[in-house]
């Protein structure tokens, strides 16, 4: 065999120990996250696992975007998909909101993350607060609020620092806490008359 063929073999040979390292790594970071109580749920949807359906359009984006966000976020209160809740939710560790919430959510010190499947209404306060899916009400921030793509607020927003990517949509009033340098801090930003 000729040096190509056996730089042919030994790239197709790495690729697949990268491919089955990941595999395995993922395996160890879903074991971790898994509380001892649902072992035996695990076990049992593993031994008898559910027969392949084709994936909406639909679910296929909100699990691209969600892994995405919360990625590099810290540890803390995470309130799931098929969550609800009616109250309120006050936390001294960081939030990230992918169900629904109908109250205030308050984590003065810590970032608070809502996810483009997470919906606020009412009141959602915390050190910075990132936003990429529906609030309706008031948004407060000690430092920073940041409006990712598909954020829809309806509300008012108050902060010291405000980051709008484009795509995102504001309907109400923004307010800085400490005006900084006398440049108006919704330089950029566009109010839209409508929500979809």
């Amino acid at each position: 065999m000729g040096i190509q063929t056996w730089l042919i073999f030994l790239g197709v040979a790495t690729m697949t120990l990268i491919v089955w390292d990941g595999g395995r790594r993922k395996k160890q970071r879903l074991a971790a996250d898994l509380p001892p109580s649902a072992a035996p749920e695990v076990a049992a949807a593993r031994a008898h696992p559910l027969p392949a359906e084709p994936m909406s359009e639909q679910v296929v984006e909100t699990a691209s975007v969600e892994t995405s966000p919360t990625a590099h976020f810290p540890e803390g209160s995470r309130i799931g998909l098929a969550t609800h809740v009616s109250g309120n939710l006050v936390a001294r560790e960081p939030v990230v909101v992918k169900g629904r919430i109908e109250g205030a959510i308050i984590a003065q010190d810590h970032p608070v993350m809502v996810t483009m499947s997470g919906r606020v209404s009412s009141y959602l306060e915390g050190h910075k607060v990132s936003v990429d899916g529906q609030v309706a009400g008031m948004v407060k921030a000690g430092d920073k609020i940041t409006l990712l793509s598909q954020a829809r607020v309806e509300g008012s927003l108050e902060a010291r620092r405000l980051e709008c990517v484009a795509g995102a949509r504001i309907r109400g009033e923004v307010a800085s806490v400490e005006p900084l340098g006398g440049i108006p801090m919704d330089a950029g930003t566009k109010a839209e008359s409508g929500l979809p």
